[in-house]
């Protein structure tokens, strides 16, 4: 298959019926940060990774209308999956700090707490104010830090 297949299978055809699906990022979002509580190991990894797979199968089956959604939505839901294999099978999500948290601030989280953490560390997509940012983004100017 070449490039050119590869991404005309992106662009809408006149085929699928028009069908604006708008719950479907928020729904990866939700399912990766509800798994987020599920414990480490197998049943989290896979139940997380299969939900989210059938969600992003079911992105291509209808169109929005709107090329450039149409092609920036898979790629989205496919860069969320790739956040959570880094973050919850490569890594212990407990790894990552955002600026000015200590160690025992993170194991006196409250489930809300938790809530919130995980989906600050799942919806950052620069890693502003974490750790993990990207290269050349200075350091927060809050006067305090965030409370996680």
């Amino acid at each position: 298959m070449n490039v050119t297949a590869l991404l005309q299978s992106f662009v809408p055809s006149t085929a699928r019926p028009l069908a604006p699906r708008p719950y479907l990022v928020p729904s990866i979002y939700l399912t990766c940060i509800v798994g987020s509580f599920i414990p480490p190991g197998l049943i989290r990894s896979s139940s997380v990774a299969l939900t989210v797979s059938y969600l992003i199968a079911q992105i291509p089956k209808a169109t929005t209308g709107d090329v450039a959604s149409d092609v920036l939505t898979p790629i989205q839901a496919v860069l969320v999956l790739m956040h959570w294999f880094d973050f919850y099978i490569l890594h212990d999500p407990n790894d990552f700090r955002r600026s000015g948290v200590s160690e025992d601030d993170v194991k006196k989280r409250s489930v809300w707490e938790r809530f919130k953490w995980y989906a600050d560390l799942n919806t950052s997509m620069r890693g502003i104010g974490w750790d993990w940012r990207v290269k050349n983004i200075p350091e927060p100017t809050l006067s305090s830090p965030t409370k996680w």
